[in-house]
């Protein structure tokens, strides 16, 4: 069995109304009793949090691509990796040239305009793009010497750039769940369908990929499962958490 268990929100188990079906969360509740189980989402903290408590799940979770783990039941940050405010200041300027639409996580709080930013305690800044080609544009033409970067789709496919501080991914997550509940992280299973689920394939041993993922996934999955109408996420777990074949 897993040492503990890692689920992405979006294209993963959340559709497009953000409802998880009952099947759904029947069956990470279920996973919660055997193993630690954890949302790892580059959602913001209060997403997180809220999904976290819909499936029942009381451990630390990971939030803002794995630049912050999060106790759901208080709110409270329990790790935060933050850009250096001259980084942030640099990443918020740039996207506004190529973004109507960019957002923060700032100590905690989600900051839908920049302007807004007061504490400059950023760990996760994300601007929407028209297209997958635009934010992979926007990727390539910024320093990758500065952030982490990945272009990511919801789960209404609205393309995000998401950046936290480098070398932070949901990697760095993964890690950071591990030792704050004292299991292995080779041992870790984790299921994801976009960009910013890959690291976490470079830690875990069980590594389920979505159907509709990226080719490296794919090729890189432990199983590929069928995709999020078909609640593949589940069988996964049914497979590897919950022996049931």
């Amino acid at each position: 069995m897993p040492s503990g268990l890692l689920i992405d929100l979006d294209g993963t188990v959340l559709p497009e109304n953000n409802r998880p079906t009952k099947r759904v969360i029947d069956a990470i509740g279920e996973a919660s009793r055997l193993i630690p189980v954890a949302v790892a989402s580059g959602r913001v903290q209060d997403d997180v949090c809220h999904f976290a408590r819909l499936f029942g799940l009381t451990g630390p979770q990971i939030s803002d691509n794995g630049a912050t783990l999060i106790d759901p039941v208080t709110g409270r940050a329990l790790k935060r990796h933050i850009l250096d405010r001259e980084t942030a200041e640099l990443v918020v300027s740039d996207l506004k040239k190529s973004s109507d639409r960019v957002l923060a996580c700032d100590a905690g709080r989600f900051v839908d305009d920049p302007d807004h930013i007061e504490d400059w305690k950023i760990t996760i800044v994300m601007a929407k793009f028209d297209s997958e080609v635009e934010a992979r544009g926007w990727i390539d033409g910024f320093r990758a010497d500065k952030v982490s970067s990945y272009a990511t789709v919801d789960n209404i496919g609205h393309w995000y750039v998401d950046c936290t501080p480098l070398g932070v991914d949901k990697a760095t997550g993964a890690r950071n769940f591990a030792n704050e509940v004292g299991v292995d992280a080779s041992k870790l299973m984790v299921i994801g369908d976009g960009w910013n689920d890959l690291p976490m394939f470079d830690v875990a041993a069980t590594r389920i990929a979505m159907q509709g993922a990226p080719q490296e996934m794919l090729d890189r999955a432990t199983e590929v499962v069928p995709g999020i109408a078909h609640d593949g996420a589940v069988l996964a777990i049914e497979k590897y958490v919950l022996n049931r074949s």
